[in-house]
């Protein structure tokens, strides 16, 4: 019997990592994994979390990296995983580095070599690459780039999109346009009970998980981002 795969997960929060969880299982299925949440890290408060963790994180990442670049993968700090995947909602398009605390201003940025917030959206969305945010990701990790076992994943706006894709009923109102729906996951919270989804509340968001995991094939033929992932998946762990 082969060894579980061993994935590194850099993402927002733990919806997110339950989400991407419960898309693995699906995609990879009947292989087994171990998925470890590199960040947010529970030993690392100072790190935070949502997008600006991420971004925390790809500048550690950035700053272990050769002057002349190298490959994420190869970093000797994720030598114990066969893969890494980098998770960041397409709504941080529509935010500032001023969101942040402390808070950037533009020339800190520019300053730093980031691509400027907010940036273009699109819907529907565009692939990845050339999508603007996913440039914006690898400016925050230069020198370092993405290797063919860095999979990075960009739900369209959010993972409250798989959510819905996993949990409305065909027709529902919610469905239309799902990946260009800034305000998919508040309008989740207040869905009845059968389908709502309260990221504040553990049992709901796993509830959630669970209908990602066995609804994958709903959420793939609604959400253009979910099908990107799990072809790069495929290709990154073939």
């Amino acid at each position: 019997m082969s060894s579980p795969l061993r994935i590194a997960l850099v993402g927002e929060g733990p919806t997110e990592r339950e989400v991407i969880e419960a898309a693995l299982k699906s995609i990879l299925t009947p292989r087994s994994f171990v998925l470890t949440q590199l960040q947010p890290e529970a030993t690392k408060p100072d790190m935070g979390t949502g997008w600006g963790g991420v971004l925390k994180w790809c500048q550690q990442q950035a700053a272990r990296c050769p002057p002349n670049g190298g490959l994420i993968e190869d970093d000797p700090i994720l030598s114990t995983f066969d893969g890494v995947v980098i998770q960041l909602d397409a709504d941080v398009a529509t935010f500032s580095y001023a969101n942040l605390r402390p808070p950037y201003t533009n020339a800190d940025a520019a300053a730093k070599s980031w691509q400027t917030l907010p940036c273009p959206t699109h819907c529907p969305p565009a692939t990845l690459p050339p999508d603007d945010l996913y440039a914006v990701l690898l400016s925050w990790l230069q020198p370092a780039v993405p290797g063919p076992k860095t999979v990075v994943c960009i739900p369209a706006m959010n993972t409250g999109t798989w959510q819905a894709a996993a949990k409305l009923p065909a027709g529902h109102a919610s469905l239309v346009s799902l990946e260009c729906n800034l305000n998919i996951e508040a309008q989740m919270q207040v869905l009845p009970l059968n389908l709502r989804v309260n990221k504040k509340d553990r049992k709901s968001r796993l509830a959630a998980a669970s209908a990602v995991a066995t609804g994958w094939s709903d959420v793939t033929a609604l959400c253009t981002r979910a099908l990107a992932f799990e072809q790069a998946i495929l290709v990154a762990f073939p």
